[in-house]
């Protein structure tokens, strides 16, 4: 991973400072210390090395079973619960052929989307992880509801509980005596670890792993990413650095871009990562992602020429092996060459034209898309926000924001009538 960051006039002190700020919270993180800010909460922050070899087999081999009983695998989750997966399949494409097809539900409340998977149900052949430490949040305890009775309904009890997997916290809420009672396979949710950095646990490996990709080399990465140099002189820690002096002079929103559309899942991801890492107290940078060239096309004017509120992150695979080339009717200067070489001069002249136009642009170099180095983005983005959170005085693991709708939706619950 190659990182350069943005050129926006930043005093080269005033960052300098802010690095060595950062890296003395990174060694607070890595260290033992149980008092500060947001401690209870790190257990991420050495699980690529820590985590135990026995649960990661028992995860693969896991997932072998699944792919001997059915073609499709639906997780039900929100948040945390489901978009590390999904970015990181949806990364690849997918699952690999011969694997599960992997869907999502349990992340909104929309009878269409319920009813078509209800109708996938009943013609293919299906397995269902439910991902919740509580079993208690409203989006997936609903669908998890109805795929429950459908697939006891179609299967009978017996090989029902055989294609159920629960995903909870080890010894509290709903989940965890409902798991015992059926023996469903279970997997446990660090209690130390948030939901938007649970990618690396069973949370986002299971899924990971269902799709056929390969966790051991995502946790490869993720390890390399862990064990590099974060001290203040490192490459690493002037993003973090940079993006909170940038928003200290007035640039409140952060947008995370990218020419690979297979990244689009992990700038959702992202903008879950940062938006509840550091979006709270009238803090934060608004987190937003961009597809390019599509978005170039319906809010590119506005970033060339708009209010120049914004930075951005650009995200930039520099090796892509999955190629077309361009034939002789596009004509000259496009035919014989090829639609990547083409994406990558539409890449690097955004990034030019921004510049020139006065807007800060980070980038992080990958050089391929893999297990590998998309363990290593998952682990420094992780890192950066925690640390950028950190300097501003935040606990970056708390999300006491999320409670508000959730209390005025109950008791708007609370006076609805039952349907017969």
């Amino acid at each position: 991973m190659r990182i350069k960051i943005a050129e926006a006039g930043i005093d080269n002190e005033i960052l300098k400072q802010r690095c060595e700020e950062m890296a003395q919270w990174h060694g607070l993180l890595m260290s033992d210390d149980k008092t500060h800010l947001g401690a209870n909460f790190k257990g991420w922050v050495k699980l690529p090395e820590t985590i135990d070899e026995k649960l990661v087999d028992d995860i693969i081999n896991t997932a072998e079973k699944i792919k001997e009983k059915c073609t499709l695998f639906i997780v039900v989750g929100i948040g945390g619960s489901f978009l590390g997966a999904q970015a990181v399949i949806d990364a690849f494409n997918g699952s690999r052929e011969g694997w599960p097809e992997i869907v999502f539900a349990g992340f909104n409340m929309n009878g269409a989307y319920i009813n078509k998977l209800k109708k996938r149900i009943a013609r293919e052949s299906v397995c269902m992880c439910v991902i919740s430490k509580s079993g208690r949040t409203v989006e997936p305890l609903l669908s998890y509801a109805v795929f429950k009775e459908l697939i006891f309904g179609k299967y009978g009890y017996k090989e029902a509980r055989k294609r159920i997997y629960v995903i909870t916290d080890e010894t509290k809420g709903d989940l965890r005596p409902e798991a015992f009672e059926n023996q469903f396979k279970s997997f446990n949710i660090p209690e130390d670890i948030g939901g938007r950095y649970s990618v690396l646990t069973a949370v986002g490996l299971l899924p990971i792993a269902v799709a056929g990709h390969d966790i051991r080399k995502l946790l490869d990465g993720a390890h390399d990413m862990q064990l590099s140099d974060w001290s203040a002189g490192s490459e690493l820690v002037p993003y973090g650095a940079v993006r909170t002096l940038l928003q200290e002079e007035g640039k409140f929103l952060e947008l995370f871009e990218y020419f690979e559309g297979n990244l689009r899942y992990f700038g959702e991801w992202l903008k879950q990562l940062f938006g509840e890492t550091e979006g709270k107290d009238g803090k934060g940078a608004y987190p937003a992602c961009l597809f390019f060239s599509r978005d170039l096309h319906s809010i590119g004017q506005f970033l060339q020429q708009g209010r120049q509120m914004f930075f951005e992150t650009m995200i930039r695979i520099d090796k892509r092996n999955d190629d077309v080339i361009i034939p002789w009717p596009a004509g000259y200067p496009y035919a014989g060459k090829t639609m990547e070489q083409i994406n990558g001069c539409a890449e690097e002249g955004v990034i030019r034209a921004h510049i020139k136009a006065g807007i800060p642009v980070n980038e992080i170099h990958i050089d391929e898309l893999n297990e590998f180095t998309l363990g290593q983005m998952i682990y420094f983005f992780e890192m950066s926000a925690a640390l950028s959170a950190y300097v501003m005085g935040l606990n970056p693991f708390d999300q006491p924001g999320v409670e508000a709708y959730k209390t005025e939706m109950k008791r708007l619950i609370e006076d609805l009538k039952v349907s017969r």
